[in-house]
């Protein structure tokens, strides 16, 4: 790999873009040379400069860095009568500031330089600008330096890139915000801004005037510093383990707002891909906690409970999955929240189906929660809408906040106005065609190919129909029932329509060279015969039912062999409609597909992810195909 395969853009900024993982991450995996100037030299923006360096520092890639000293006017004004050194007040500050660190994640981002210091991996000059007659600047408007963030690196193959910009600057609007222009050597016309990008390096490296009355003075790393730093150096490589910090996008940052300022309750009607799940943990993380917490998060599907469990962890928040199925689960819960009540732990989150928090048993237990503050997270929310989760929506949660990418329920108008009350309002949208028009998702094609009911099943469709009729206005919990069970019957027809299979055929026949990493929906009595009509051409596939695979890692083993093109195809039924990951996914085929909108959107969402990788032929994720 090199930098020409990795389709580096002229530009990137964090409104559209993860410009950590899409850029830095990419970029320092590949780098065998990594200089940059600019940031203030503190123990935090230090560990800063190692975020993404994990590959770098396992292929014995070197780094330049030139850094700034923080001083105060008090510092700055001694520093020039001569009653200190500008090297002791240096080392004071920055051996006192590591001192008091907590966080881990600054901590071993600072043993990573420490290893790649004792190792001549890395060096750091402390640019201090100064008046040309040697005093420091007071004023640091007037230092042009503070203004200036330069990156230069080099691959293993004569290619190299420089990038400048804005880093991580704090905007009272967009939380932490990166724009980054950035240069290529392969292109030709933009050879002439890398050189200029060198010179300015090199300049702030070894010292230089900026004007006449300005200049940068560079002095080498403090012994004082080194030494401390050196003290904590892992001992080899293996011992490093750095993971990038978790950071929420300035649209999930509002969205975490607007739930705030209505009480801490609302519906995020978002977008799959778009980060739901981080957007809800933010929600969580960002609450003013006063005392101990009870959260509950409900999820339709086991997946689901898995993946919130994980996202949980990166955060470093532990919780517990129950389920219906562990026949002990009530007292697992119930020892949570004993715990919670005799200050044993600060917060508990439980995560179960929608089954068991619906049940009587469960409410009763989060009833019987004492002076403790409640938070529900309804994820997939429009599930909670139907007559038997709702008993679920009780009043004791008194923090509420519901996620999905459609609210809106399938001919159930009722059941989507009681959960808009229930929560409060959907407080933030991010639909579909925002987070395609703003890059977070890619666009697509899509093809719909035409298929009729033969006679028996418009018979069928027609007498569903009369009985759905005839139920529709009454409010009797019965009919109701009845209805929905009516609805359900008639959609299947639509959804298991036989000449869909005919028409299946010949789409097979015609795609056979391009099937590559494509999902198929298909329902349970259409799946035997799509295999086999795969089986047939020579398509690679694997099933992914509700059933088969059993095991969460046998699933997500065939998810991951898909990812790398061990299998052309993924065949699966309702199961993979919500919260399923897949960025690799590049076509959809919908053969179980329905009337009911919320789920071309949610299957949508499984292939319109976007991939940063690149696949077996070289090639990469442009656009989708449905």
């Amino acid at each position: 790999m090199n930098f020409q395969d990795m389709n580096i853009k002229p530009e990137y900024n964090s409104i559209t873009d993860d410009v950590r993982t899409e850029f830095f991450d990419r970029v320092l995996s590949t780098s065998r040379l990594f200089y940059r100037i600019g940031g203030r030299f503190t123990s935090k923006n230090l560990a800063s400069c190692a975020e993404g360096l994990q590959e770098f520092i396992t292929n014995d890639g070197i780094m330049r860095l030139v850094l700034t000293p923080e001083f105060t006017q008090d510092d700055i004004k001694a520093i020039n009568r001569g009653l200190y050194s500008a090297h002791d007040v240096i080392a004071e500050r920055w051996i006192s500031d590591f001192s008091e660190i907590q966080e881990k994640f600054v901590k071993d981002h600072n043993k990573a330089l420490a290893w790649m210091l004792a190792n001549n991996n890395l060096e750091i000059k402390i640019a201090i600008p100064t008046y040309n007659n040697g005093s420091l600047i007071l004023d640091s408007t007037q230092n042009p330096f503070f203004k200036d963030t330069v990156g230069i690196a080099w691959d293993n193959h004569s290619n190299s890139i420089s990038f400048s910009g804005s880093m991580g600057v704090k905007d009272e609007t967009f939380g932490e915000y990166w724009q980054l222009k950035v240069f290529r050597s392969w292109n030709k016309g933009e050879c002439q801004y890398l050189d200029l990008d060198r010179e300015k390096f090199d300049r702030y490296y070894n010292g230089c005037n900026l004007g006449s009355d300005i200049a940068i003075k560079t002095i080498s790393l403090p012994t004082a510093i080194q030494e401390n730093l050196l003290k904590i150096a892992p001992k080899s490589k293996s011992e490093i383990n750095i993971k990038s910090a978790l950071r929420l996008r300035p649209y999930q940052i509002e969205a975490i707002n607007r739930w705030h300022e209505n009480n801490n309750r609302g519906i995020l009607e978002m977008a799959t891909g778009t980060g739901k799940t981080f957007t809800a943990i933010g929600c969580l993380k960002s609450m003013k906690r006063e005392s101990r917490q009870l959260v509950v998060v409900a999820c339709p599907f086991d997946n689901l409970e898995r993946q919130w469990s994980a996202e949980l962890k990166k955060w470093n928040l532990k919780s517990i999955i129950i389920t219906s199925g562990n026949a002990h689960w009530h007292k697992h819960v119930k020892d949570g929240i004993a715990s919670l009540e005799r200050g044993a732990r600060e917060i508990l989150i439980v995560i179960t189906s929608y089954k068991t928090f619906c049940s009587k048993k469960f409410t009763d237990i989060v009833e019987r929660c004492n002076n403790i503050p409640t938070m529900l997270i309804a994820d997939e929310v429009h599930n909670a809408g139907s007559s038997q989760h709702m008993q679920g929506l009780i009043e004791r949660y008194q923090s509420r906040l519901g996620l999905s990418a459609t609210l809106e329920r399938y001919f159930d108008p009722d059941g989507t106005r009681y959960l808009v009350e229930y929560f409060g309002g959907v407080v933030y949208t991010m639909s579909l065609q925002n987070a395609i028009e703003k890059g977070f998702l890619v666009n697509y094609y899509y093809y719909p190919i035409y298929v009729e009911i033969n006679k028996d099943e418009y018979e069928k469709y027609k007498k569903i129909t009369s009985t759905i009729a005839r139920l529709w206005g009454s409010k009797k919990p019965k009919d109701i029932e009845a209805k929905e069970a009516a609805l359900i019957k008639r959609s299947k027809i639509i959804r298991d329509a036989s000449n869909k299979i005919d028409e299946f055929q010949r789409w097979v026949k015609e795609h056979t060279s391009d099937a590559k990493h494509t999902l198929i929906y298909c329902s349970e009595n259409q799946m035997p015969e799509i295999k086999r009509m795969l089986n047939v051409q020579g398509i690679t596939n694997h099933e992914i039912t509700a059933k088969n695979p059993r095991n969460p890692k046998d699933r997500q083993k065939i998810i991951e062999k898909f990812s790398t093109g061990g299998y052309d195809v993924i065949v699966a039924n309702r199961v993979l409609d919500e919260g399923a990951d897949i960025p690799s996914a590049k076509n959809c085929v919908l053969v179980a597909s329905t009337g009911n909108p919320k789920q071309f959107v949610q299957r949508r969402g499984r292939i319109l992810r976007k991939f940063a990788g690149r696949y077996r032929d070289g090639g990469q994720k442009e656009h989708a195909k449905i």
